[in-house]
């Protein structure tokens, strides 16, 4: 089996080899893939990137959230300098 990851945005990435290649968000790549070794930011293992639906399907928002700010009660853990 190939393992593949997907483009997060469109891009355009000059490679040695191909010259520039031209990356479409969602579209899918495999991992081994020159262009993916290189822009390895551009990419993401997450297979909703690209995922097409016409009603959108369940845990398609779920992505883990960062809260940006304490809890009540919680303490974080930040220097101010």
């Amino acid at each position: 089996m190939i393992e593949v990851v997907f483009a997060v945005d469109d891009a355009a990435v000059p490679t040695e080899q191909s010259g520039v290649v031209m990356v479409r968000k969602g579209s899918h790549w495999p991992v081994d893939d020159p262009v993916v070794r290189l822009m390895p930011s551009l990419f993401s293992t997450d297979s909703r990137w690209g995922l097409q639906y016409s009603s959108e399907p369940a845990g398609y928002n779920d992505a883990p959230v960062e809260q940006a700010t304490a809890a009540p009660g919680e303490r974080r853990n930040v220097r101010r300098g």
